[in-house]
This record gives structure tokens, C-alpha cells and sequence, in this order.
């Protein structure tokens, strides 16, 4: 599951009342805060920075010339393998913008450079997937959906100048991850009935799953550019659509409405904070990081046409003596999960679901859920799938295939057909 980077990470403070949940939660329950920690893993920046080293001294000896760079409708390329939910999202991908770097006038085009010119201004008007706000242009370039998450290209550009405290990967000393993060505070939902507005009211604080975060990497220091993951198998099981037992997927096609008010990020700057434990009296104290925010308002509206060719589902229908086993195994052209079966009065957070490769190697977690695994690199025609005890699998077993295999209360083969 590769937590050991997540620590790395400080957290929000605009998720400050669901940190402190989750600590008391912690105290009562340590199996359940675990399990369902945010696995923020691997990623890095370069193709950005592997442009402007071709570019060389022209643009030392002319700065402007990074605005010909060409970002929007790139973005999937120039970062999907250095996010920690990596993919080959450029394959197939909905681009609704496009730069052209031989064309910089044509009004059409977002700028990377660090003033926004009046010709954007106008774009951002024009195109409602182009908007402006506190000084803040989003662009929502590209799109891939598959039939388990959503991925969106986003390009974010700022008339001043992100603070330093932003590029943790140039400027944080011991920084671990290869990618930087801005935070989100968003609103979600769809034009699907038990999916829209008034069904999802606010978000995290309701219970329902909305990006909060958006990775990838600076391009210079007034342009970001990242991919948000959006779980419609998390999204799904929210709303009323579902029900235990259920396979109720999404339209082919539908429209995903992103609301953005704050985007922010950590300063290097730390101050206490403090919360008293309900049960136990005690204060509990932590350095929280000091943020910078964006406040304003950016609504999109998203066309999403869904990919369910690349979509693979094996059934097992198999248990062990004890109930405990697998009901199938999803596939996509980015992820993979395994849906479990478990006896009466048995808890889900007690068992983890392990998932290994063709040549018996675990795969790595995918986005927030830690059992959806990312499917990028790999051998998957043929997979493992294992039930493990999760105090055991996390004591004993966690990170060696052979470990699990043996130690599994349950395992199966699945066989995926081309």
C-alpha cells in the first residue's frame, strides 16, 4: 500500500475538522483509519522542464517566448507517468483545448507566461471550460474515463507568482515525492439522478467523496499543470443508485459539473495546533503547515463520454470454508479491483483485498482507494488475488508477493482475455 511517502505530505488545513475526526477516530479505531487513509504515492515533474532545456539560451535571452510552449491539450503526456496515479490518459483522451504554438494570437490559446493577456481574458469568456477568477485562470484541457474513474487535464495559471513554498520538489529540503500538489476545495456532482446537486449537497463534510487535491507539476512559476482523479466507483456508491448487490454504472455519456472555490498549498511556515480527545480528555498536539490560498469561483460543466471498451470484468464466485472469498475482478485500461465476500457480521476493514501481477508482484494502489490498483507497466493479463487479515497484512506481509500468498485467508487466479 506504500504509505511510507503519504507521511511526507502535511495536511489541509480546510480539512482541519475531518483531521481531527480522524485522529479521535485513530484512538478508537486503528484498523479503520488506516485502511481508509489517502494514499498520495509516487510521481514526479520533468517533461516541463525537459522543454525548457531544449529551448535552452533562446529563452534566457527572451522570456516572452515561454508563452509558445505549447501546455493546453498536452497535459496528459507531458505528466501521466509522474503522478501517483499513472496511466497512458493521452490514449483516446477528450481534448477540449488546444494550444498551437505556431498560432499565438489566435484567441484560442491559454498562455503560460506569467501575465494574462486581455486575448485570454476574452477566451476565458468565450469557452466555459476557459475561466478567471482572483487572478486565477483554469483551463480544463483533456478528459479519460473509464468505467471505474474520471481523469481530468487541468492547466493552472496565476497573474503573480505562486510562492516559492509551492515547488516542494525545488525548494523543500528531505521532500520525497517527485510531483507538487495544490489543494482543492471543490463541489461535485452530475446530471445523473442520485448524482446531482441536490443529492450531493457539500462534498467531504456529508460523507461524499470530491477532488481535494490536483497533482502534477510547475511548469514556471506562475503555470501548474496536473490531472485530478475522480472516483465514480466512490461516487456511485454515495448515491442512490447503489444498493448492496447492485452493478448500476454510469451513462456513456454524462455531464460532470466541477465547482472550485479555494485552491491553496503549504507555505514552509508551521504553527500548533491543538484538539482535546473526547473520550480520553488528553490534548493532542501537531504542527499544522501555514497555507496560502486562492479563494474564488470556477463551475465547469464537463462533457464526459465513458470508455467501457477497455473494461474487463471476470467472475469468480468463490469462497473458503469460512465465507470469506471473491466475487470479481474489474479491469480497466488504467485500474483493477476485486469486489470481496464476506460471512455475516464479518467487517469489511478487518480483511484487505491484494492484487499482484503476472509474475506474482503486488501492484500498487491507484488514487485514494487503496484497494484499486493501478494497472500502468505492468503484467495484468493474468493476476493474484488475494484476502488478507489486515493487522496480519500489515505486521507480516505487506510488500512481498510470496509473504501474501502464503499467509492469504483466501487467493484466486483471474485470466483476462484480449
Amino acid at each position: 500500500m506504500q504509505n511510507d511517502r503519504f507521511d511526507a505530505i502535511p495536511i489541509p488545513k480546510e480539512l482541519n475538522d475531518i483531521v481531527k475526526a480522524g485522529i479521535q477516530e485513530g484512538i478508537r479505531q486503528r484498523k479503520r483509519l488506516h485502511r481508509h487513509k489517502s494514499l498520495l504515492r509516487y510521481g514526479a515533474i520533468a517533461a516541463a522542464l525537459l522543454l525548457l532545456l531544449c529551448a535552452g539560451t533562446l529563452l534566457v535571452s527572451n522570456p516572452s517566448m515561454a508563452a509558445k510552449l505549447p501546455i493546453i491539450g498536452r497535459i496528459f503526456s507531458m505528466v501521466q507517468e509522474k503522478v501517483s496515479y499513472k496511466g497512458d490518459y493521452n490514449k483516446d483522451a477528450e481534448i477540449y483545448r488546444q494550444d498551437d504554438s505556431s498560432q499565438t494570437q489566435d484567441k484560442n490559446m491559454t498562455h503560460s507566461s506569467g501575465s494574462m493577456p486581455k486575448e485570454q481574458d476574452k477566451t476565458s469568456q468565450e469557452n466555459p471550460l476557459v475561466q478567471t477568477s482572483n487572478g486565477l485562470t483554469i483551463t480544463v484541457s483533456e478528459a479519460n474515463c473509464s468505467t471505474q474513474a474520471l481523469y481530468l487535464a487541468l492547466c493552472i495559471e496565476n497573474e503573480e507568482a505562486f510562492p516559492a513554498d509551492f515547488i516542494k520538489t525545488k525548494n523543500m529540503d528531505g521532500y520525497i515525492l517527485d510531483y507538487d500538489m495544490l489543494y482543492l476545495k471543490t463541489n461535485s456532482y452530475y446530471d445523473v439522478p442520485g448524482l446531482t446537486k441536490k443529492e450531493r449537497p457539500s462534498g467531504l463534510e456529508y460523507g461524499y467523496s470530491t477532488p481535494y487535491y490536483i497533482e502534477g507539476e510547475f511548469v514556471d512559476d506562475h503555470t501548474f499543470t496536473g490531472i485530478i482523479r475522480v472516483s465514480l466507483d466512490q461516487d456511485l456508491k454515495s448515491s442512490s443508485l447503489f444498493q448492496e448487490g447492485n452493478t448500476e454504472q454510469l451513462p456513456s455519456q454524462f455531464t460532470y459539473y466541477l465547482e472550485i472555490s479555494d485552491i491553496y498549498a503549504d507555505l514552509l511556515q508551521y504553527e500548533e495546533i491543538q484538539i482535546r480527545d473526547r473520550e480520553t480528555n488528553e490534548l493532542i498536539t501537531f504542527q499544522d503547515a501555514i497555507k496560502k490560498r486562492y479563494p474564488g469561483t470556477w463551475n465547469f460543466a464537463i462533457d464526459i463520454t465513458m470508455n467501457k471498451e477497455g473494461t474487463q470484468i471476470v467472475k469468480v464466485n468463490k469462497t473458503n470454508d469460512k465465507g470469506i472469498g471473491i466475487a470479481s475482478v474489474e479491469k480497466t485500461d488504467f485500474e483493477i479491483k476485486a469486489d470481496i465476500i464476506l460471512p455475516g457480521g464479518a467487517q469489511p476493514y478487518d480483511y484487505v483485498v491484494i492484487i499482484c501481477d503476472a509474475d506474482g508482484k503486488p501492484l500498487q494502489s491507484q488514487g485514494e482507494n487503496a484497494e484499486i490498483y493501478s494497472v500502468y507497466g505492468r503484467n495484468t493479463d493474468t493476476v493474484h488475488v488475494y484476502v488478507c487479515d489486515y493487522i496480519k497484512y500489515m505486521d507480516e506481509l505487506n510488500g512481498d508477493g510470496q509473504k501474501i500468498a502464503n499467509g492469504a485467508l483466501f487467493d484466486t487466479e483471474v485470466n483476462f482475455n484480449k
